[in-house]
């Protein structure tokens, strides 16, 4: 296993100048690649940086593809671990490494979700960052408790319409995706129910699983153990299409169609530094892709509860964009944009 490599934090005075100063100099540095240089590539090990602690889902899925790289090509690919600041810490180092191909980061919401909370963002998830591969969704499944009675999302919003602030759902706090996705839900179809941040998933999954917590939007594997049990139900998939792990619980999109919501699951992608050159994007992608092909990369992936995507990389640049611009103003309309 790869060892963990931490750094400091960034400095308090750090900003997105800076920042996109580095990658600036970097860029200089790409320009003067060889094309031989980048036609070898890679001829080096390369390095995918994940920006949280190891067992995350994103630390599996970053194991999970740079083992199937190197079973399948022969070309080295390590991990290593740099958590801390939410994902900024490692996201940075991505930021302000050499554009060459040789550093990547394995990025998920987060990525645009951090700097959207901020007037002066530490970067900016679409000038500093050049698509790789978008690679899987886990949505997120709007669990209920099932002493409430409420059987569908239309019940849910007749109940909360006739219960105003009756009902409550557990987050995992500001500026997380649970926390926006119900929020948009709730903006959408124009209910009141009040926000309880949880520092534990299963804290909240415990809460709800006894009646204390009324909602709980959480990823697939975290609640399906529940929803086979009959100890939660499952109202519906944050998503526009049903999670193949959970075919019987429908799309959210199937229960209500409101112009202007659309919800977004928790997604897995590769990104690397602005500047790296095309030639060099290209081939890290396919050796994503075909890496994601591959059975024990299926296997391992679907047992997390990831399904499996394909989008160009302009149409990942696109969602990058949207979600930033969506969390920015979800931010200033709850007062937590500073």
């Amino acid at each position: 296993m790869t060892r963990f490599t931490h750094i400091a934090p960034a400095p308090a005075g750090l900003t997105r100048r800076r920042v996109l100063g580095a990658g600036a100099a970097a860029a200089l540095c790409a320009r003067s690649m060889p094309g031989h240089a980048q036609a070898d590539f890679p001829s080096r090990p390369v390095k995918i940086i994940v920006p949280y602690s190891a067992g995350s889902g994103s630390d599996t899925m970053a194991r999970t593809i740079a083992q199937s790289i190197t079973a399948k090509t022969g070309k080295a690919v390590v991990v290593e671990n740099r958590d801390g600041g939410g994902s900024l810490i490692g996201t940075l180092a991505v930021a302000k490494s050499p554009p060459d191909g040789y550093t990547i980061l394995i990025a998920a919401n987060p990525l645009v979700i951090v700097p959207s909370q901020s007037a002066s963002p530490p970067y900016d998830p679409v000038r500093d960052f050049v698509p790789v591969a978008k690679v899987g969704v886990i949505p997120l499944v709007l669990a209920v408790a099932p002493q409430l009675g409420i059987k569908s999302v239309k019940d849910l919003i007749a109940y909360a319409k006739a219960n105003p602030a009756k009902l409550s759902y557990g987050s995992s706090g500001p500026g997380t995706i649970s926390q926006q996705e119900m929020e948009l839900f709730k903006q959408a179809v124009g209910v009141d129910i009040p926000e309880i941040p949880y520092k534990s998933t299963s804290q909240a999954m415990t809460d709800l699983i006894g009646g204390t917590l009324s909602l709980f939007p959480v990823v697939v594997p975290l609640v399906a153990p529940h929803l086979q049990s009959g100890r939660a139900l499952g109202l519906a998939v944050l998503d526009s299409r049903r999670s193949e792990h959970l075919p019987q619980v429908p799309a959210v999109t199937e229960e209500v169609t409101i112009p202007g919501y659309t919800p977004t699951p928790v997604w897995y992608g590769f990104v690397a530094p602005a500047k790296t050159p095309p030639a060099v994007v290209s081939t890290l992608e396919k050796m994503i892709l075909d890496a994601m092909e591959g059975g024990d990369a299926r296997s391992r992936l679907a047992s997390s509860g990831a399904q499996r995507i394909t989008v160009s990389n302009e149409q990942f640049a696109a969602d990058l964009r949207l979600e930033y611009e969506k969390a920015g103003a979800l931010a200033k309309k709850l007062g937590t944009y500073k």
